[in-house]
């Protein structure tokens, strides 16, 4: 795109959407709290009677988390569809959420901030940014993690896939932030580090996307190009300070 194709672009916006894990959040341990998590599974079904593998554990998990179009709504009831597949039955509503929270206490334990995160977060509020978050994730493994970070004070609106029944790259969840943020799709940037849920949804909709270059998708090949790419957060500020 042509420089002043861009500072046209940007002088426009009013509101900036970002992903969550790998985006705003990185894990410095990305690999081993997730055998974490399905470890501590483990060790509850056992307490429960059920011997189940890791393995089997780490591939229902998989297989469920990359399933489209879901109708469940809500994590227990994505937790009650992931132990059925496991052939786990008798358990109570205790137990359910004792193993849910098994589950994502690593995640959030380990959940750091991006550097410069803050500041930049900080600079677009005083810039009169409306903020939101668009994630494909449960609002309990996010929201306390952002709060912990002193992140959550920023957003306007935070929307989490498993709580509203959308994911991403779907233009429902988009089109759900833009509603809570009245917003039009031409005033918003997103930016995200997944060239399908963020940057090809975002730009199947028309909006302007940011892809940062950073986590374990950043050797993933571009589907659609985004509009701008950046190595470090830090780097909007340049964008949207375009005049």
């Amino acid at each position: 795109m042509q420089r002043k194709a861009k500072e046209e672009m940007v002088t426009r916006f009013k509101g900036i959407l970002f992903d969550y894990g790998h985006t705003l959040i990185w894990f410095p341990h990305y690999r081993e709290i997730q055998l974490v998590s399905v470890r501590n599974i483990q060790r509850k079904l056992r307490v429960l009677g059920f011997s189940v593998e890791t393995s089997t554990i780490q591939a229902i998990i998989y297989e469920f988390a990359h399933r489209r179009k879901s109708q469940l709504v809500g994590i227990d009831a994505e937790f009650r569809e992931i132990l059925k597949g496991l052939r786990v039955v008798d358990y109570n509503e205790k137990d359910l959420w004792q193993i849910i929270e098994l589950y994502w206490r690593p995640y959030v334990q380990d959940a750091r901030a991006r550097k410069g995160a803050k500041d930049l977060l900080n600079h677009l509020k005083s810039k009169g940014f409306k903020l939101g978050i668009v994630a494909n994730i449960w609002s309990g493994g996010m929201n306390p993690a952002l709060e912990q970070l002193g992140l959550e004070r920023f957003f306007d609106t935070m929307i989490a896939s498993v709580d509203v029944g959308h994911q991403k790259p779907d233009p429902e969840i988009f089109q759900l932030a833009l509603k809570h943020l009245r917003l039009r799709v031409e005033e918003t940037i997103m930016v995200g580090d997944n060239p399908i849920s963020d940057i090809q949804g975002a730009h199947n909709l028309g909006m302007c996307t940011v892809r940062l270059m950073r986590g374990p998708n950043r050797a993933e090949p571009d589907k659609v190009a985004a509009d701008f790419k950046i190595k470090n957060l830090s780097n909007l500020v340049n964008i949207v300070s375009v005049s």
